[in-house]
């Protein structure tokens, strides 16, 4: 009789109600902070806007209509202030990540997806030391390098456009800073670029498990692939494991490109770790700091958290660099006077012969 009683009209219409009232009513704290009315009841507004990848501007446009504080889901509260920052981040603030990071999680839950309060200090405390001054200032050879292979590659194109009677080469800044970012990163991160500067073209070695056959794939187009749907997917964390069922391909293709980009750390990392199982000297980069790591018990990172945690680096330093990095040229180009004082402020501590300067020779400039 009750299972009937489920399937009647009216339960099949207060079933939903029921859905979409309970987050609302069992968060009576938020109750008084303004926001879409969607978004008071469902986590449906912001993954609509997510999938649409405007959830940047109608986060916004909500801000602007509501306020400092507005409701985006049943449970997230949006702060629009710069005060807020240290309170809600603080180690000791007594705040928590949110589901939202489960969408991130590949391989292994890094120091970025780990939602565990404990879990993050000891994840902290082993990698910490990676990011030691003198580990970074160990780092400068193999950032120059990578910097000095796209001097080279500027230089050609444009002496090639030069040779052909043009004025100049037309570039796409951003492609190239992408690659460049990428290479560094896995330069340093996985002990070798991946060779896109060289190669001019985003390409990269995948495996999906350490004993898969290598097949390629675009790592730049996989990464900005997988942050879109991740962040989606972020909004409702429960759908991740049938989103790939999802009618849209969007969906699809992103957790194809997850695959791909752990399969881009899994290749590299296995690399690395084959070659120092032959007893190959191995230099000073991320990933010799990483597989150094020691936590509180002189316990080692095992093989699937030292990936997880190299592939965050290659997540976390390739698109944000590049992208700064293309930001930076685009202003100092437009804004009159910018270039003229940068060159002669170069010109004045960096020698002639000098392709990249070094850390010492700029660091003092204003």
């Amino acid at each position: 009789m009750l299972l009937l009683s489920l399937f009647s009209p009216y339960a099949l219409v207060l079933l939903p109600l029921i859905f979409y009232l309970l987050p609302y009513l069992r968060n009576q704290s938020l109750r008084d902070v303004p926001g879409p009315l969607l978004a008071r009841f469902s986590n449906h507004w912001l993954f609509y806007h997510s999938r649409r990848g405007r959830r940047y501007l109608a986060v916004d446009a909500a801000h602007k209509k509501y306020g400092t504080l507005v409701r985006i889901q049943p449970d997230h509260v949006s702060i629009a202030d710069p005060d807020a920052i240290q309170i809600v981040y603080s180690l000791t603030g007594g705040w928590t990540k949110s589901k939202f990071y489960d969408a991130f999680v590949s391989i292994s839950r890094s120091v970025f997806s780990t939602r565990d309060r404990a879990e993050h200090t000891r994840k902290r405390k082993t990698i910490s030391h990676t990011f030691s001054a003198k580990s970074v200032s160990q780092f400068e050879e193999y950032i120059s390098n990578n910097l000095q292979e796209l001097a080279r590659q500027w230089s050609t194109l444009s002496d090639t456009a030069t040779q052909a009677g043009a004025a100049y080469a037309d570039i796409d800044a951003l492609h190239w800073f992408n690659y460049t970012a990428f290479d560094i990163i896995g330069d340093l991160a996985f002990g070798a670029p991946f060779g896109m500067l060289s190669k001019g073209r985003d390409i990269a070695e995948v495996r999906l498990t350490p004993s898969s056959p290598a097949t390629y794939a675009p790592a730049i187009e996989v990464l900005n692939q997988r942050g879109e749907v991740s962040s989606t997917l972020g909004c409702l964390p429960s759908l991740k494991p049938y989103a790939r069922y999802i009618p849209d391909p969007f969906f699809r293709k992103g957790l194809h490109a997850i695959e791909n980009l752990a399969g881009i750390a899994v290749a590299r990392v296995n690399e690395r770790l084959q070659m120092e199982e032959k007893g190959v000297p191995q230099r000073k980069d991320l990933l010799a700091r990483l597989t150094e790591a020691r936590g509180e018990n002189g316990e080692k990172l095992g093989r699937a958290e030292l990936t997880a945690e190299a592939l965050g680096q290659l997540i976390a330093g390739s698109d944000t660099t590049s992208n700064t990095s293309c930001a930076l040229l685009y202003w100092c180009t437009k804004t009159p006077g910018v270039m003229e004082r940068l060159q002669k402020e170069i010109d004045d501590v960096v020698p002639d012969d000098a392709v990249v300067p070094s850390f010492d020779s700029v660091k003092d400039l204003p």
